[in-house]
């Protein structure tokens, strides 16, 4: 399975973008695809709940693992016989500074055929959300990678 992603540097700590990140009640805020979210627990591995995204609708989400203060993935099954699997990470760059990333790896019967068709198209559409993130957090981002 083909995994896409994009990366942003911005200048806030780590535990600074991971506050925001990890609270999906600002997600509207600052990711531009995101319309409304809900989950039916904590912020932990196994916690199910709905996403709205403007292109998408609303979509059954369930957290995968999650690695506080680090990394979390979100699964999703918008498309019959697949199965998204998104990757969000923050890592130290420095003392004051981040390297915040996501990523897609879409399985599934269904998944090769969307990875290769949607993949990178998906992945291009996390600048804007990675750079909102950058922002919420006071470090505008930096190039994406």
């Amino acid at each position: 399975m083909a995994t896409h992603e994009r990366s942003v540097e911005v200048n806030a700590p780590p535990e600074r973008v991971w506050q925001i990140w990890s609270d999906p009640s600002t997600w509207p805020e600052w990711n531009p695809d995101v319309v409304a979210i809900s989950l039916d627990g904590p912020f932990a591995t196994g916690t199910t709940g709905s996403m709205t995204t403007k292109a998408g609708g609303t979509h059954a989400i369930r957290l995968g693992a999650v690695e506080p203060g680090s990394a979390f993935q979100l699964e999703t099954a918008p498309v019959p016989l697949t199965r998204f699997t998104f990757r969000c990470t923050v890592a130290a760059r420095g003392e004051r500074a981040s390297t915040i990333s996501q990523s897609v790896t879409i399985g599934g019967p269904l998944g090769p055929i969307f990875s290769a068709m949607m993949g990178r198209r998906i992945a291009d559409g996390f600048e804007p959300l990675l750079n909102g993130l950058a922002n919420a957090a006071g470090g505008a981002g930096g190039g994406a990678t």
